[in-house]
């Protein structure tokens, strides 16, 4: 069963372990980083995502002005965790909390061009394409492409 906890000093340093593979790491930032602007910029909501008592992976939510809208703008697996359907079951839960408990009924991803499996899950999921969007961030330029679920 999935759940959530807040990232606290209990357990951050899990968070930080938690690794996607190599062949992953150009389309999701590190979660130090996440955690680190989470720390000083207002509004970013960073939970683990728990199987039992385990941490098997990482998101970050937040209100974007720029769209306007809810976005799910960080969300990783562990590479160890990976292949066991916990992706898909941890964005069905996450959605489910945002209904249930939020009064939310949209959420949007932004998904990097060449994220042709991140892609994949969330039209599975029902999210379906907006628009691509270009950015640069740290002196590197993305391409992504915008995907948004209304229920």
């Amino acid at each position: 069963m999935i759940t959530f906890r807040e990232i606290d000093k209990h357990n951050y340093s899990e968070c930080i372990c938690l690794k996607v593979k190599e062949s992953q790491q150009q389309f999701v930032a590190d979660n130090a980083r996440s955690l680190v602007e989470a720390h000083f910029e207002e509004g970013l909501y960073t939970w683990g995502i728990y199987r039992d008592d385990v941490m098997v992976g990482f998101l970050l939510f937040d209100y974007d002005p720029e769209i306007p809208g809810w976005s799910l703008s960080r969300f990783m697996i562990g590479q160890q965790y990976q292949g066991q359907g916990l992706g898909k079951e941890a964005v069905r839960e996450f959605l489910h909390y945002l209904k249930e408990q939020m009064g939310i009924g949209e959420l949007y991803v932004s998904v990097e061009l060449e994220n042709t499996a991140a892609h994949d899950l969330y039209e599975k999921l029902g999210f379906r394409f907006v628009k691509e969007i270009s950015y640069e961030y740290d002196g590197v330029l993305y391409r992504e492409n915008q995907m948004r679920l209304i229920w």
